[in-house]
């Protein structure tokens, strides 16, 4: 290992540039998407896009009662960018369930807020949900998993495997107010993809910059030792259970 000192912590260094100019793209295509987003806002009718939340919540919560004790959220990701590029499960997530909603429209709809106000009134009624963020803007929601009721509601093109129910809140969009944005959200459009699909590139050498850092690695570990530490802390977790 001494050998190949040099050699690793010049490796970690290289992965650590790589890691921050793949972040400040992603970052960078944020700010377009933003910029996508007070455009249609501009355009959208508030008013009709809360009415069809109104009645989308009574229609999932119509034989629900509220409870005296709240439901518990639990929050991940079933989405990422990748050094091998976009990766998703979100299919996963909807293929045992009864019933899938499929929420689309433009940047800037309300989709995420509408997932939000869904999963908020579950906790309200006392039933458990799990929130999966997008990974992006990750304070945005892109899936809501309410499995106590056996419903998805999901942002994610993948929900059209399941027969989803579609809710598509571009209806809401007064397209005259928007065509004078038409061309700029276009470009805009143009320039996310790029901007993620550079990040996408930094991903990729990071992952072979740090293949090439295990392999003055892996010579030298003591993989038998590795696997009785495993063993002991599975068998420290199974005996709390006790």
């Amino acid at each position: 290992m001494e050998a190949n000192k040099e050699v690793i912590l010049e490796g970690i260094e290289r992965n650590g540039k790589f890691y921050r100019r793949a972040y400040k793209y992603l970052a960078a295509a944020k700010l377009i998407k933003d910029d996508i987003a007070w455009k249609v806002e501009e355009a959208l009718e508030i008013g009709q896009v809360n009415v069809a939340i109104y009645n989308l919540i009574s229609d999932i919560f119509e034989n629900a009662w509220i409870s005296p004790t709240t439901g518990k959220d639990r929050h991940l990701f079933g989405s990422a960018y990748t050094p091998t590029g976009w990766h998703e499960y979100t299919d996963t997530l909807l293929e045992d369930l009864n019933k899938t909603y499929y929420i689309t429209g433009e940047i800037g709809t309300g989709k995420s807020k509408l997932l939000e106000k869904v999963y908020n009134e579950a906790i309200i009624r006392g039933i458990d949900v799990e929130v999966y963020h997008t990974p992006l803007v990750p304070e945005k929601i892109e899936t809501v998993i309410i499995k106590e009721l056996n419903i998805g509601l999901t942002t994610s093109k993948l929900a059209t495997m399941f027969n989803a129910e579609e809710i598509n809140l571009d209806q809401y969009i007064d397209q005259g107010k928007l065509e004078v944005y038409k061309e700029d959200i276009e470009e805009d459009k143009k320039i996310f993809l790029d901007l993620v699909a550079i990040a996408s590139k930094e991903f990729a050498k990071a992952k072979k910059n740090h293949d090439g850092i295990e392999e003055s690695y892996v010579p030298n570990m003591d993989f038998e030792a590795i696997e009785e530490v495993r063993k002991e802390i599975i068998s420290r977790m199974l005996s709390y259970e006790k």
